[in-house]
Order: C-alpha cells, then sequence, then structure tokens
C-alpha cells in the first residue's frame, strides 16, 4: 500500500531542494547588460545587432510543415545548413558573438550561412493543415525531421545558391541524428551533401551513462502513455507564460539550480559554460519538441541498435513501415549514409558515449575525418556554447571545410 502524499508538503520539499542546490554549489551572479540584452533578442535581431545581414525564409516540407531557416547571406558563397539539436534553435550558432559563434565563423570565411529551425521549436510552429493545439501537430520525431525537413531546406538552398549543387552540412545532437535517417531512407540526398560534420553525433545508446537519460529509457513506454492520456504532445509547453517564469527562475532565482540539472543531462565543466550565461541560454533554450521526439530516443537508449519509433503495437508498427509481420520497428540502413562525414566527440558527453560513436564510425562508409576532443571536460553542449569551442574546435572544423573546398579531400 502506498501512502497518501501530501501535496504541499511535497512541494515544500521540492522548493527546499532546489533553493539548497542554488546557494549551495555557487554564488549569486552578477549578469552582464550585454548578455541580458541577448537573451531576449530572436536570432534575425541577434544578428542584426552585430552588424551582420540577416535573412528569415519559410521552407514548406512535403508533409505540410512550414520550417523557418536564419541566414546570414554571402552572396555567392558556398552554401552551408547547420542544424541544431533537440529543443534547440538557430540561436545556438549566434549566441555567444562574431568572435566565439560559428554562424558567423563561417560568414567571416565567406561561406553563405543557413540556420535551419525544425519541426516544432519556437521558430517553426506552423502547419498547412494542423494548429499546435492538435496532436496530430506533435506527431514527430528525429524521424520526420530528417525524411521532411531536411530535405525541403536542402533543396530551397540550393535552389537560391547559383552554381552550387552541394552544401556543407553541420548538424548538432538531433542534427546528426536526422541527418542520418535522412540517408539512410532517402539516399539520394547524400549526393547534395559535399561534408557532414557531425558535433556529439547521435545514433547508439549502449553505452550512456547519464542519470538524466538512463532513468527516462527505463520507464519510456509508461512515460509516452501517461503523457498521451493527459492530453500533453508538447514539451515544454511553449507559451508566452512558460517562457517568462523559466526565464525568471533559472536567471534570477534558481540559476544555479538550473545549470545543475543541466550538467546531469549533458555533462559537468563549469570552466566553459559559466552560470553567469543563464540570461542568455535561458532565453534561448528550451525551444521546444514534441514528447515524441524525447521518447524516441529513449527507446533507443540500451536497444542494442538504431530503430525507428516503436509504437507499442504491432498493428501500427505495420502499418508506419509497411514491412509484413514486422512486430518490431526496423533499424535503419546507415550503410545508405555514403557522404562524405567527419564526427566530432568528447569523452566527458552523457548523452554520446565514445564507444557508440565509434560503432557508428565503423559502420559508415565514408568517414573522412574523427576527432575526439582533446579537453577532457568537454561535454555535449561545449560543441555550441563552450567559452573556448572557436579554438578547440570551430577552427579545425573550418579548415577541414576548406580542403574539402579544395578537393584534398
Amino acid at each position: 500500500m502506498f501512502r497518501r502524499v501530501n501535496f504541499k508538503y511535497l512541494c515544500g520539499y521540492f522548493i527546499w531542494f532546489f533553493m539548497h542546490i542554488n546557494f549551495c554549489y555557487a554564488d549569486l551572479p552578477k549578469y552582464n547588460k550585454t548578455l541580458v540584452e541577448d537573451g531576449l533578442l530572436n536570432t534575425p535581431d541577434l544578428i542584426k545587432k552585430y552588424g551582420y545581414p540577416s535573412e528569415i525564409h519559410d521552407i514548406e516540407t512535403e508533409d505540410g510543415f512550414i520550417v523557418t531557416a536564419h541566414r546570414i547571406p554571402k552572396p555567392g558563397g558556398q552554401p552551408v545548413l547547420l542544424v541544431h539539436g533537440i529543443q534547440d534553435s538557430s540561436s545556438t550558432w549566434v549566441l555567444l558573438g562574431p568572435s566565439i559563434s560559428l554562424g558567423y565563423l563561417l560568414s567571416q570565411q565567406g561561406y553563405d550561412v543557413w540556420m535551419l529551425n525544425t519541426r516544432g521549436n519556437r521558430y517553426s510552429r506552423k502547419h498547412k493543415r494542423y494548429n499546435r493545439r492538435q496532436p496530430q501537430f506533435w506527431d514527430f520525431s528525429f524521424h520526420e525531421i530528417g525524411i521532411y525537413d531536411l530535405p525541403a531546406a536542402i533543396d530551397y538552398v540550393l535552389q537560391r545558391s547559383n552554381g552550387f549543387s552541394q552544401v556543407h552540412f553541420v548538424g548538432h545532437s538531433q542534427g546528426t541524428t536526422s541527418f542520418l535517417a535522412m540517408g539512410s531512407d532517402r539516399p539520394e540526398y547524400m549526393k547534395k551533401i559535399k561534408l557532414m560534420q557531425a558535433l556529439a553525433p547521435v545514433s547508439f545508446f549502449d553505452y550512456v551513462e547519464g542519470p538524466v537519460v538512463t532513468v527516462t529509457a527505463r520507464y519510456v513506454r509508461l512515460i509516452t502513455m501517461t503523457l498521451k492520456n493527459l492530453g500533453i504532445y508538447e514539451l515544454p509547453p511553449e507559451n508566452e507564460t512558460w517562457s517568462k517564469v523559466f526565464y525568471k527562475f533559472c536567471t534570477f532565482l534558481i540559476p544555479n539550480t538550473c545549470a545543475y540539472f543541466t550538467f546531469q543531462m549533458a555533462g559537468v565543466d563549469v570552466d566553459q559554460i559559466s552560470v553567469t550565461l543563464a540570461p542568455l541560454l535561458a532565453g534561448h533554450w528550451p525551444s521546444g519538441s514534441s514528447v515524441k521526439a524525447l521518447m524516441h530516443y529513449g527507446q533507443l537508449v540500451h536497444s542494442g541498435g538504431f530503430y525507428k519509433y516503436d509504437y507499442y503495437n504491432p498493428d501500427e508498427n505495420r502499418r508506419r513501415y509497411g514491412e509484413s509481420g514486422a512486430i518490431q520497428p526496423p533499424q535503419y540502413k546507415l550503410k545508405n549514409v555514403n557522404c562524405k562525414v567527419a564526427l566530432f566527440y568528447s569523452r566527458n558527453d552523457l548523452l554520446t558515449a565514445v564507444k557508440d560513436v565509434e560503432r557508428l564510425s565503423r559502420i559508415l562508409p565514408n568517414v573522412v575525418h574523427k576527432q575526439l576532443m582533446a579537453y577532457e571536460k568537454f561535454n555535449h553542449i561545449d560543441f555550441v556554447w563552450g567559452k573556448d569551442v572557436r579554438t578547440m574546435l570551430y577552427e579545425d572544423m573550418i579548415k577541414l571545410m576548406q580542403k574539402v573546398d579544395r578537393g584534398e579531400i
């Protein structure tokens, strides 16, 4: 028999817990006014603030979504498509300013920079038939992003890039998973990729040890069914009230608590990501996604493979995947991902284990570069938010792109 839990005492416990972590783990930060201002700007305005040209492009996918790409245009430049991770947005590529962020650095090198916002985040919430309050709108994971969003964006970019038949592609986290899904199921698009650079590539989860990931995976089916029965299809709820509450809590009330839980997901590295960045990061992250997207990852943990989404219903799996007698969803065909691929990964990443990336590298047919980050504490979010990411990673990436452009690789 379970004892009835007094809700008032439960809430009080959590408040005590959050405040205890907040005040025990760090001093209250003093924020730079520039960071506070940048945290409240959207991506196009952030780009304009630092003196770069900015464009907004709406791209229609085959299944009716309208996804938004933010561009730092460079007429005549080699196009490069940047795709963010789960719960993130285009802002991740410009958030730390012109001296650090990859979007600006690529523009400085003459590249035509396109930053995609995948379906469901704060910039891509339109559909031709559904609105965001309907469950059909949220019926997607990285799979649909891969077979619909990415091909639509690649075609759109190439149509507006005179003389270019290929794009450079950079993905972080979910941006890599969705690319692998595209390569598996729409291999014709591999001919349109000049080089795919995968930052913290996510596919296999056999060796992940992050507490948040492993606990979620253990109860993934229960969580999925519970949220569905409650009519919750989006996490977190993206609305003005939620955004303001999250921003104030993680910026002014419990910033160190928010940092603590972020590190429990991604890996602890206080040297590269300081709590003083709270107003900047909390203003842009999380940007929203579907419950299904999060649960798809949960299904993969310790599954032994890289599988399509399991609907926990053999009839539904057969209907979705068209394989007679298929009770379990099929695995992705990673051998189809035959474009040039560069893999960048790290030891302190709680979402992407070294052994899992090395397994991926043995399967992909055309890995031209593999780089394990030398800095031992480099974690999952340092790939986009680390203060030294330019010298640790981006300069190597740009040199690699230039070698490919010159035909040396």
